[in-house]
C-alpha cells in the first residue's frame, strides 16, 4: 500500500467508472498477509466503506476500496434486467478486478482476500465473483443481491467453481430494497457453483449492516489468513 487512505487511478477499468481512484488503507504492502476489497453503496464513498469496516480490518489486512463515478455503481435497481444497468455494471466489475489485481501485486492472492460490498456495492461485488469464479477468502453480500431480473437469474450460471468459498448473504427482514425471491435465486446460483453460502435474515432490521455481519467478515479474514 502507498499509505493510509492513499488513492490512485484504477488501471484496466473501461466504461463509466474509468479514471476513478482506488483508495487503500490498513497494512502496508510488506506487512500484509490478507486483503479486504470493499465496495460502497449508492450515494456513499470509498472512504466511507473503509471507515465502516475499520473494526474488522485488523493487523496485517490491506484494505482496498474502489470509488464509483458520482457515488453510484449503476443507474437502475439491481432487480432490473442487466442490460438496463450496462455499461455501468461491467465497469464496476472492472473496478473490483483492479482492486484484486492490486492485492496480487503485494503478494496477497484471492484465497486470502475477502470481497465485501454493501447495497449497490454488494451487487457489484457479487457479480464480479460470479463472472470470475475461483477460491476466494470470502464474499460478503450485505443488503444486496446478484444483479438481474429473476428470470435472468433462473438461467444464470457461474462459469467455473468457487471451490468452497465462504459466502455471506446478509439482509434485514424490513429492508425495502431486498426481495426474498431474488435472494433465493442469488443463494442458489452461488451454491450451484460450489460456494459455501450462509444466508442470514435479520428480523426487525432495515437497510444496514449488523454487528453479526461484522463478526462474520472478521472470521472470514482470520480463516483466510490462516489457510
Amino acid at each position: 500500500m502507498t499509505g493510509p487512505n492513499a488513492g490512485r487511478r484504477m488501471e484496466g477499468v473501461t466504461g463509466p467508472h474509468a479514471g476513478q481512484p482506488l483508495l487503500t488503507a490498513g497494512a502496508p504492502a510488506k506487512a500484509a498477509n490478507g486483503a479486504l476489497v470493499c465496495c460502497h453503496g449508492r450515494g456513499a464513498t470509498a472512504q466511507g466503506i473503509i471507515n465502516l469496516l475499520e473494526p474488522v480490518s485488523g493487523h496485517g489486512i490491506a484494505v482496498l476500496a474502489p470509488q464509483a463515478r458520482r457515488n453510484r455503481w449503476v443507474p437502475r435497481p439491481a432487480t432490473a434486467p442487466q442490460s438496463d444497468n450496462e455499461p455501468w455494471l461491467s465497469s464496476g466489475v472492472d473496478c473490483v478486478a483492479a482492486a484484486l489485481e492490486q492485492a496480487r501485486s503485494i503478494a496477497v492472492p484471492p484465497e486470502r482476500t475477502v470481497v465485501v460490498g454493501f447495497s449497490q456495492g454488494a451487487c457489484v461485488a457479487a457479480e464480479y465473483v460470479r463472472r470470475n469464479p475461483t477460491r476466494y477468502g470470502g464474499l460478503a453480500v450485505l443488503s444486496g443481491l446478484l444483479p438481474g431480473s429473476t428470470d435472468e437469474l433462473e438461467s444464470t450460471a457461474v462459469g467455473g467453481s468457487l471451490e468452497g468459498t465462504p459466502i455471506l448473504i446478509g439482509y434485514g427482514a424490513d429492508d425495502p430494497h431486498i426481495d426474498s425471491a431474488h435472494v433465493r435465486k442469488t443463494v442458489q446460483t452461488f451454491e450451484r457453483a460450489g460456494g459455501d453460502v450462509d444466508e442470514r435474515r435479520y428480523p426487525a432490521t432495515g437497510h444496514e449492516v449488523t454487528d453479526d455481519e461484522f463478526a462474520a467478515i472478521e472470521a472470514m479474514l482470520e480463516a483466510a489468513r490462516s489457510d
